[in-house]
């Protein structure tokens, strides 16, 4: 049959295969990079459960709306605009066309919707908003990235939406489930409640309904073919064939019929509603290649953990001797946005529409003070911008650029988020070195040092840049990490509380779950920073100590009045 056009030939794993062939009405999936979890488990998903419960009303939820649009619905889009045509089967940002079918429940705007020809919508909804999940009535809810979803707001504002007319689509065995996918949580600033899903599954029924799955799958792949080679014999004139080839399909209709029935009660029956999927990367290993994995675990040796968590799946330890030792989930907020109705922000934007992210759009960035920011420049230059209000400072934004971009590439990155920002004054906290005069800079016009040239750069976009470490002396790793103690532990009440956000500033946080503690001798403390020197580039965004670097400086220049006097410059901490 290597001439039927009707046929093709396409790859999916063995994880994949399990996701289709199980396909119960609770999925939980937890799959490493890699995997094809989007586009080829979690977007057909969508839609054949779409498929089973047509005008239908369903749920596609995130830890916040800008998250949905920058990362999961981009995905299910381009899925689609594989597999089937915009406009003919599947609209997305506005009205559908009028041969599409409309909901039994009607919608009242489809700026935030993806909607399908038999009727089908998938309604999108955010946490940060809580308007836009309050009050729905769905027959599905679809999540990925559960790790940045916390329990109680599942609970208690996901949950109560499943009430869909059970009446109209109640048949249909995925009516009321959840389908969640998610990476691996990462030690103690994901979530990770979900993983206790697991204890719901039955895998003697799921192999079960596993492989007659399979066996109905194989039947109506041999049917088809069947239907083929009947009409080519029809053609022919071979009366013997067509008989027989005409029985085949009698036969394999009664088997798949028969069978569909059974495992369509399997899947209904409490043991077989609820499946929970893991694996690595190494599933999907035919299409990543092994130059893959070569170059995932390369980049992960200063710190074996990004491996084992992201490529093998396994949630390691916490590590102990970390350099932000009591950093934990209180210091990072996730009510990130505003969404200020028919402002011209985000929210007033379908996601057909194009528009790039302001700090208009930042909940906690107040236009009209001045930003503080932490700079550490280099080949690598990274920086965190911040503000303080009352007791409080938030880390609203971080930005990083790496050789041959230099200081006016940042410079740009930094006026464009901010360029609806009133009061246009940065106040720039950063190391002793960027002071320095370099030798590479020599014939610069626009200064020496690192600080001159930033400087200039961003006045030279109409900005005003307070220099706030002109004559900074030398900072020690330890004064650094003992600050750091004070501030984190959040002891003392005088002390401000640091809050970082979840969304903006993911790659510091990151940073700082791989910034490792170096203890020398005599207990000297240092800050491990091989990881600048081992990592590429574009790992150092994630795995290194570069962005905490931008933060301990701005800190340290905010704070020092905090760290605790030391009579010696050696000294034991208790646990080290």
């Amino acid at each position: 049959m290597n001439n039927n056009t009707e046929f093709i030939k396409k790859y999916n794993t063995v994880i994949q295969h399990k996701v289709l062939l199980t396909d119960t009405q609770n999925l939980i999936g937890e799959l490493g990079r890699g995997s094809g979890k989007t586009t080829e488990m979690f977007a057909p998903r969508i839609v054949r459960i779409t498929y089973d419960m047509p005008k239908s009303t369903m749920l596609l939820v995130a830890p916040t709306y800008t998250f949905a649009m920058d990362t999961i619905v981009p995905g299910i889009i381009t899925y689609l605009g594989k597999h089937y045509v915009r406009g003919l089967h599947y609209e997305y940002g506005k009205e559908p066309p009028k041969h599409f079918k409309r909901p039994y429940i009607p919608v009242g705007s489809w700026k935030h919707t993806i909607s399908f020809a038999w009727g089908t919508v998938l309604l999108f909804g955010s946490l940060d908003r809580p308007e836009s999940i309050l009050g729905k009535s769905v027959v599905h809810v679809f999540v990925d990235e559960m790790l940045r979803i916390k329990e109680t707001d599942f609970v208690e504002r996901v949950l109560p939406t499943l009430r869909g007319d059970r009446e109209l689509h109640g048949q249909s065995h995925y009516y009321g489930g959840i389908t969640g996918f998610s990476s691996t949580p990462n030690f103690e600033n994901d979530q990770d409640w979900w993983l206790q899903y697991e204890e719901n599954v039955n895998e003697e029924a799921l192999d079960l309904i596993e492989y007659v799955s399979f066996r109905i799958l194989k039947s109506e792949g041999e049917r088809e073919i069947a239907k083929v080679e009947l009409s080519e014999a029809g053609k022919s004139g071979n009366s013997q064939k067509i008989e027989s080839l005409g029985n085949e399909i009698d036969r394999l209709t009664r088997f798949i019929n028969r069978w569909k029935g059974f495992v369509l009660e399997k899947r209904k029956e409490e043991s077989g509603m609820w499946a929970y999927i893991k694996g690595s990367s190494f599933s999907n290993l035919a299409v990543l290649g092994n130059e893959y994995i070569k170059r995932q675990f390369k980049g992960s040796k200063s710190n074996i953990s990004k491996f084992l968590l992201s490529i093998l799946g396994i949630r390691p330890d916490r590590v102990k001797k970390m350099f932000f030792a009591l950093f934990g989930k209180q210091h990072i907020y996730t009510d990130s946005y505003k969404y200020p109705e028919g402002s011209g922000g985000f929210d007033d934007v379908n996601i057909a529409g194009e528009y790039k992210r302001t700090c208009i759009d930042l909940k906690y960035c107040d236009t009209n003070r001045p930003l503080l920011m932490g700079f550490d420049p280099g080949n690598f230059m990274s920086c965190v911008m911040a503000q303080e209000k009352g007791n409080e400072l938030r880390v609203i934004k971080n930005f990083f650029v790496w050789t041959p971009k230099q200081h006016f590439d940042l410079a740009q990155e930094i006026d464009e988020f901010f360029r609806p920002h009133q009061r246009k004054v940065i106040k720039l906290y950063y190391d002793r070195a960027g002071n320095q005069r370099k030798e590479i800079y020599a014939n610069n016009p626009k200064g020496k040092t690192d600080i001159a040239i930033f400087k200039r750069c961003m006045e030279d976009l109409g900005w005003k840049i307070e220099l706030m470490s002109l004559n900074q002396r030398t900072i020690e790793y330890w004064e650094h990490y003992l600050l750091l103690d004070v501030l984190l532990s959040e002891r003392e009440k005088r002390t401000p509380r640091i809050r970082i956000c979840q969304f903006e500033c993911e790659q510091t946080i990151s940073c700082i779950y791989m910034s490792p503690l170096k203890l020398e001798k005599g207990n000297w403390i240092e800050l491990d920073k091989t990881s600048e020197i081992k990592l590429e580039y574009e790992e150092q965004v994630w795995y290194s100590t570069q962005l905490t670097s931008a933060l301990m400086y701005l800190l340290f220049g905010l704070y020092e009045k905090y760290k605790p006097s030391s009579g010696s410059e050696t000294f034991d901490i208790p646990g080290l």
